[in-house]
């Protein structure tokens, strides 16, 4: 079945968004999931967005080294990075909010016409929970394995035949310019009136309580380029991927109150495999400090080194579709949204039929 036929609002979405000629450019590595084990298998489909983001706060990017501030070596400098899976998280993260917003809306109308059984219950079934005292770090529990969300992001579950392998990729985003700053912070103990820490000592007269710390920061105004490959991706999934894609989100440490990052999409090119990598923009790119400058930079490399003759036309992420994108695209319509949870289901049938179970 084509595309048009599973996904009518999807393609009818993302013509008016992009324009009917450079949807139809990326059409044929958009991909089609209608239950059945051949469409589930690993084909040479890719989707690939260049975004170029700017700090609009401090930002703290913990890694497991002695810093606050994960850094990579691009040219003769040491740049901040935000390594991918920190971004991963972030977008999981809002995705798992925009699908909890859609089933609460529509949750009879999902079961009906995407197939889910009427005991399932997205609220309830799925989530993204910490692991319990004495598990590993990092452990998760509750994943639904069907939704939209752990067909997209991956996912595993014990309880489940199968792991659902992620179709959001991407590089790490790496700064233009080595923008930290160092900043120290005190706490006064009231007894001692020092701002020195220790307490190994035995007595109360002895000890100190007072903290003395530092943080490393990037600054805001800080340019980084980054890019997101969608392997297999299904109209309904690039839309909500755009959607996601276009908000502001807060990244790194203590992000209850900094952290932001505006995020803009600059290119989308389609080819059999991803195209290019954001490593090699940050070394072209490397100490520009312009917005606008890094978006004509990114535009240039992808279309004069990084696009092959297999690639479709290299779409430029415009004002009139980033206008689109607001006025148009509703993540949250009943045709949009039973579309991506029946691609969710139909995902899931393929990937039981490929294990041959019902």
């Amino acid at each position: 079945m084509s595309l048009s036929e599973i996904y009518p609002k999807s393609v009818e979405i993302l013509s008016e968004i992009l324009g009917k000629e450079n949807y139809e450019s990326i059409e044929k590595y958009l991909h089609v999931y209608d239950g059945s084990e051949a469409s589930v298998k690993p084909v040479a489909k890719y989707i690939t967005i260049y975004w170029v983001g700017r700090a609009c706060d401090r930002m703290i990017l913990r890694t497991e080294g002695e810093d606050d501030i994960i850094l990579s070596q691009v040219r003769d400098s040491a740049v901040p990075t935000i390594i991918f899976r920190k971004l991963k998280a972030v977008y999981l993260r809002e995705f798992m909010k925009l699908a909890r917003s859609q089933w609460s809306r529509y949750a009879d109308v999902i079961r009906k016409e995407a197939g889910y059984d009427k005991d399932y219950n997205f609220l309830s079934a799925c989530s993204i929970a910490v692991g319990i005292a004495g598990e590993g770090k990092g452990v998760v529990h509750g994943r639904c394995m069907r939704c939209p969300v752990d067909v997209l992001m991956g996912a595993t579950s014990a309880g489940a035949l199968y792991n659902l392998v992620s179709r959001f990729q991407g590089d790490a985003a790496y700064a233009l310019t080595p923008s930290t700053e160092r900043r120290t912070g005190t706490s006064v103990d009231e007894i001692t009136y020092t701002t020195i820490m220790i307490t190994e000592r035995t007595s109360e007269e002895a000890r100190r309580t007072g903290g003395l710390f530092s943080e490393t920061f990037v600054e805001p105004a800080t340019i980084f380029v980054g890019k997101v490959v969608l392997p297999m991706v299904s109209p309904p999934e690039l839309v909500e991927v755009l959607w996601l894609l276009t908000r502001v989100i807060r990244v790194g440490a203590r992000t209850s109150i900094q952290g932001t990052l505006e995020i803009h999409p600059v290119a989308i090119i389609g080819d059999l495999f991803e195209v290019g990598t954001a490593y090699e923009v940050a070394e072209r790119l490397h100490g520009e400090k312009s917005l606008e400058n890094t978006r004509k930079g990114i535009l240039e490399y992808v279309e004069n080194e990084a696009k092959y003759s297999t690639s479709s036309n290299v779409i430029e992420f415009t004002a009139d579709i980033a206008k689109n994108i607001r006025e148009k695209l509703d993540p949250l319509a009943q045709e949009v949204v039973v579309e991506l949870w029946k691609n969710a289901m139909n995902y899931v049938n393929g990937v039981l039929a490929y294990l041959r179970q019902k």
